[in-house]
């Protein structure tokens, strides 16, 4: 009789549970994540604070002199035009590479925490590609070329990760992914031989903003009450700011100059 009792008490509260959560979501949560359409204003009608938020976000042609504004009006500069034609078949290779370098990382985890198994279900990096919004070359008297670009990327990237824990199978998205950096390359030295440099140095003069959402498309294991609302409302809002942030500290103590990738190209006796 009590096995039975539990049987219809779990078949009666589940979808209580579950109905009375979305209810709960739409009462307090959903107003809230309603798209807005964003307020524009001059920059002279901004108040003091709003405007020192806002600088960050002003591209360096604004800000520098010095570097030039990479754009037209009526045709695409010739630099986001060959990156737009060939970022189908960039994507491709980048992906490709992706997928092996990662392998070995995921293999690491399973096995480890209960995780069974680590693969990519969706791998692409979408259909805009990261485009030039500046530039600036400096006149060295030394035998090299020394090139600042701005460069920011708004992607529409397909990313999921499929994980399965203990029979469990959950999938992480990686959505609304948007990088700005200003790496600084050096082509040194220059030679007489194509392609008349023999290094390729780059370093990054500022730590990147990296900013993206992680959402998480759980399949079963979202039939727990109170487990939807965490990982799709609470989870989101709070855990991508912490890895942003530490992503980013991440990359600028690796690359950050004075540290220089050195990508040697030609061969020094040439």
């Amino acid at each position: 009789m009590g096995l039975v009792g539990g049987v219809v008490g779990f078949c009666l509260g589940l979808p209580i549970g579950l109905a009375a959560a979305y209810f709960v979501y739409l009462r307090y949560f959903a107003a809230a994540r309603r798209l807005q359409d964003p307020v524009i204003k001059p920059l002279r009608d901004l108040d003091s604070e709003t405007l020192q938020a806002t600088i960050p976000h002003i591209p360096l042609w604004v800000k520098s002199p010095d570097y030039e504004r990479v754009s037209t009006y009526f045709l695409i500069d010739w630099m986001n035009k060959f990156i737009f034609d060939m970022w189908p078949f960039l994507d491709k290779a980048i992906c490709k590479h992706i997928n092996r370098a990662t392998r070995p990382i995921f293999d690491q985890y399973v096995g480890q925490y209960g995780i069974e198994s680590i693969e990519f279900g969706e791998l692409t990096l979408g259909t805009l590609p990261p485009t030039f919004q500046g530039i600036k070359v400096y006149e060295m008297l030394e035998k090299e070329l020394v090139i600042e670009p701005v460069i920011r990327w708004a992607s529409t990237s397909n990313v999921t990760v499929n994980v399965k824990v203990q029979s469990f199978e959950v999938t992480v998205q990686l959505e609304d992914l948007h990088i700005m950096l200003t790496p600084r390359v050096i082509l040194k030295s220059l030679v007489p031989s194509f392609p008349c440099f023999a290094n390729l140095c780059v370093s990054l003069m500022e730590k990147p903003r990296i900013d993206f959402g992680l959402k998480l498309l759980c399949g079963d294991v979202m039939a727990i009450p109170g487990l939807y609302q965490y990982v799709q409302v609470t989870a989101p809002l709070a855990f991508p700011f912490l890895l942003q942030d530490q992503l980013s500290k991440q990359i600028s103590n690796l690359y950050h100059w004075p540290k220089v990738i050195q990508i040697p190209i030609l061969d020094g006796a040439r």
